[in-house]
């Protein structure tokens, strides 16, 4: 059996820690560009909804990555409509339910045969793929940066590479600290985002007075592509996307079918698993407000305009894991950090 078919999530699951760990070792040695700066290697078992993989997490040039074994008979897509799914919270004369117009001339969603179609015609199509052992960077990163730290806006200190975050220190300051009138300082709040083009942005952590700090260049879809090879990364295709968020299981999101997050009891469950790390250990956004691209450009993955119909599972499709959005990306088109995403990732290779 040669190295790669080891690595086969069939073959992997079986193996003892130290047998991992070896081979984990000749993959890093193989496929693994010695140039890049590897550190911090530790075994982890992550799960979510009954799936557990045990891999290695790793940090690469000082980001985080997880190795994801491959798949070779891995079943993606939908076409199941709704089946298996909670339609508790659809009830057809409910007075919260408001359907848009342009969707009401194409379904009617307070049937379930049409919401059927309608689920199945926004998700993939079901197929069987191969997928490749890989390498995937942990948190998807705003298009055209590169996560420096952590800096709180309260006490001023900041946390990670200090040395790149002194250049723009005194202008971050300047913006979340500014000097302001009483009155002034009666209606001012703390930004959700700013961006200094082709210099930094930072976005707050949601809940907290916290900032995400990140060095930003403008790129379109073809320039960040190319940098992104250029440091012997690749993006991940749409097969592989689906993959790493919710392996192949048959469930339309990640984390099950259920998305009764009002519930006194299953609620706050099922709210931790959607917004916490899944069975690989990846973060995935859940905000709906931006999209993560592919290798594709005419596939993109999430999406940056919610419905708000009052029927859960129409209002959260584009969480599945299977969603298809229409929205195409054209190869020059400039791309916003605060309307896009992307993920590195390394591709084991034969």
């Amino acid at each position: 059996m040669n190295l790669v078919d080891q690595l086969d999530w069939s073959y992997w699951k079986r193996l003892s820690d130290k047998e991992k760990r070896t081979l984990f070792g000749q993959v890093l040695m193989y496929f693994v560009n010695p140039l890049l700066r590897i550190t911090d290697i530790e075994l982890k078992e992550y799960e979510l909804y009954g799936i557990k993989c045990q891999t290695f997490e790793l940090m690469i040039d000082d980001e985080e990555f997880v190795f994801i074994p491959g798949n070779k008979d891995a079943i993606l897509g939908w076409n199941l409509g709704t089946k298996g799914l909670s339609l508790l919270e659809t009830a057809p004369h409910s007075p919260h339910v408001r359907i848009p117009e342009e969707l009401q001339n194409s379904y009617d969603l307070l049937d379930v045969h049409s919401l059927a179609d309608y689920i199945n015609d926004r998700t993939t199509s079901l197929r069987k793929v191969k997928i490749p052992p890989m390498f995937v960077q942990r948190f998807a990163l705003p298009a055209g940066t590169n996560f420096l730290g952590i800096y709180d806006a309260v006490t001023g200190s900041f946390t990670g590479q200090a040395d790149q975050f002194l250049v723009f220190e005194g202008e971050i300051r300047e913006v979340l600290c500014p000097n302001l009138t009483p009155s002034e300082s009666i209606r001012w709040s703390f930004p959700k985002s700013v961006l200094r083009e082709n210099s930094w942005y930072i976005e707050m952590v949601p809940n907290s007075d916290l900032y995400h700090v990140y060095t930003h260049e403008t790129h379109t879809y073809t320039t960040l592509r190319k940098k992104v090879r250029k440091r012997n990364f690749d993006l991940l295709t749409e097969d592989q996307w689906e993959y790493t968020n919710g392996a192949g299981s048959r469930r339309l999101f990640r984390w099950g079918n259920d998305l009764n997050t009002s519930d006194p009891y299953r609620g706050k469950k099922i709210r931790q698993m959607m917004t916490g790390l899944n069975m690989f250990g990846l973060s995935f956004d859940t905000a709906m407000e931006r999209y993560e691209i592919t290798e594709d450009p005419g596939v993109l993955k999430l999406t940056t305009s919610s419905l708000s119909t009052g029927l859960p599972i129409v209002d959260k499709l584009p969480l599945s894991t299977y969603y298809a959005p229409e929205r195409t990306l054209l190869h020059e088109e400039f791309l916003k950090p605060s309307e896009y995403l992307y993920r590195k990732a390394i591709i084991v290779k034969i």
